[in-house]
């Protein structure tokens, strides 16, 4: 019954992103723009996009989270943006995206700010936890498997079962510590000879510091299954612009950046890939295995694929530029905040630093409210939002929000009907649908490959005066 339900919602989402393809000939086209709550909130960003992939992510997560995220677009772009828009003028004179002296700078830095303080705060609370368990198992001279697999007998076999096959093939602790060691060494001297503006010493910096962030970011992605790495690439980004405080600080601070979102999306995706590995009984090892043989083999063929599409592109128009067939919008943004980071944070707009206080000061109480109330076992826990949730529409706008919330929506409802049917497909149906988005991503990036784009443009218009000047110059159109 899994099987066929993957298959079925695998083949329905292909075909309906296939469908979509068609009306996707322009900018801001097709049915990923679909004003489905009206103009006014569609410039907010509030829209329904009809991405299988978001809604069977929802399906996924935890309820809290999806409707996390869906309060963190309300109080964002609902509430607190539209608010810093009528102080254009006051507080800050730009409207440029490409810098952070106008409302880009409170909309990334209370993001950073919440995600980096709730991802601080959780690294604080396990180490100590983790530590006192530690301690404890070592004067019981126990593992803490047999304990766990004795005071749990409502353990099914499946789930002894997995606690077997993950604590029995554990990695030695001197392998991972190794091999560590090994990549800063090398990157420490590799990266200084091709970014001459970059030193060993920035590089041993980053890797001294980059485990606690690589620990944070893991974390989240295990909460909310979203990766926030670039958020704590930007923060170290900044802070290498910061110190450097020079000429080159711009490319020195971009090249560590590179290197700390590269390493903290590895680690975030091991880590996914071996609870996948838990819940169907493979190895630990195989999976580790995988992955380096995984970014071998990435290093030879991510190259050719950057050439493929670099020939392809025009010669007055390369990769990243704003008219581009391959853009590359956040570019503009990590440039800003290394600019930022050199110059200073008087850079800022006003009262910016204030907003990051009180955003550092709620994130904090939150999660202390959370941490007592699952100390003491209260009902509340259930119902505290998790705080990367809410910051993630902060970051990068509210529209997939609504597709999660949606997800959470149908599976609720569907449980109500038939909760074991929902148990038992749930899983199988939302990865049916992520699996058809993703794999029409290949196909669409061949015909692009070949210069085969989609044939219409579906847009929306508000009703009136626009529409008559929309046609009157369509019509002259069809008389050429």
């Amino acid at each position: 019954m899994q099987v066929a339900a993957i298959f079925k919602t695998f083949l329905g989402s292909f075909s309906w992103s296939m469908f979509q393809w068609f009306y996707s000939g322009g900018e801001h086209c097709g049915f990923q723009s679909f004003p489905m709550f009206g103009l006014d909130l569609y410039k907010r960003r509030f829209f329904f996009d009809f991405s299988p992939s978001f809604v069977g992510l929802g399906m996924i997560v935890p309820h809290v989270v999806n409707f996390g995220l869906l309060f963190g677009a309300i109080t964002s772009w609902g509430i607190l943006f539209p608010f810093l828009d009528s102080k254009r003028g006051q507080w800050y004179h730009t409207d440029s995206t490409t810098t952070l002296n106008g409302a880009n700078g409170y909309k990334i830095f209370i993001g950073i700010t919440m995600i980096i303080t709730e991802g601080i705060f959780n690294f604080i609370k396990l180490l100590s936890v983790s530590s006192i368990d530690y301690y404890k198992k070592s004067q019981e001279n126990d593992s803490g498997k047999i304990k766990y697999m004795l005071t749990s007998p409502s353990l099914n076999y499946d789930d002894r079962k997995r606690l077997e096959v993950l604590a029995g093939n554990q990695i030695p602790l001197f392998l991972p510590v190794a091999g560590y060691i090994g990549c800063a060494i090398i990157c420490s001297v590799a990266i200084p000879w091709i970014f001459h503006h970059v030193t060993f010493y920035h590089m041993a910096l980053l890797f001294v510091i980059l485990p606690i962030f690589t620990f944070c970011n893991t974390y989240g992605t295990g909460l909310t299954d979203w990766s926030v790495a670039q958020t704590y690439a930007r923060f170290l980004l900044f802070i290498i612009a910061a110190l450097i405080a020079k000429p080159g600080a711009i490319i020195a601070s971009l090249a560590v950046c590179g290197v700390a979102v590269a390493a903290l999306n590895v680690s975030s995706q091991a880590m996914q890939d071996l609870k996948t590995g838990y819940m169907t009984l493979t190895n630990p090892r195989a999976v580790v295995a995988g992955h380096i043989y995984g970014v071998l083999i990435g290093s030879i063929i991510n190259p050719c694929i950057f050439l493929a599409f670099e020939a392809n592109a025009k010669d007055t128009a390369p990769i990243g530029s704003k008219d581009s067939g391959y853009p590359c919008p956040s570019a503009s943004i990590y440039r800003a905040i290394a600019l930022l980071g050199k110059r200073g944070l008087d850079q800022l707009p006003d009262h910016c630093i204030t907003f990051c206080l009180v955003t550092f000061l709620i994130t904090l109480a939150v999660e202390t409210l959370r941490l007592v109330s699952q100390k003491n076992d209260w009902k509340l826990q259930n119902f505290i939002p998790c705080i990367t949730a809410i910051a993630l529409p902060y970051l990068t706008g509210p529209y997939y929000s609504i597709d999660m919330t949606l997800g959470s929506v149908l599976l609720i409802i569907w449980g109500q009907m038939n909760r074991q049917s929902a148990e038992l497909l749930s899983s199988a149906v939302a990865a049916g649908l992520i699996c058809g988005d993703g794999i029409w991503a290949l196909p669409s990036s061949i015909l692009s490959i070949f210069n085969v784009h989609p044939p219409i443009c579906m847009k929306f218009l508000a009703s009136g005066k626009q529409v008559h000047i929309v046609d009157s110059f369509v019509n002259t159109l069809g008389t050429r």
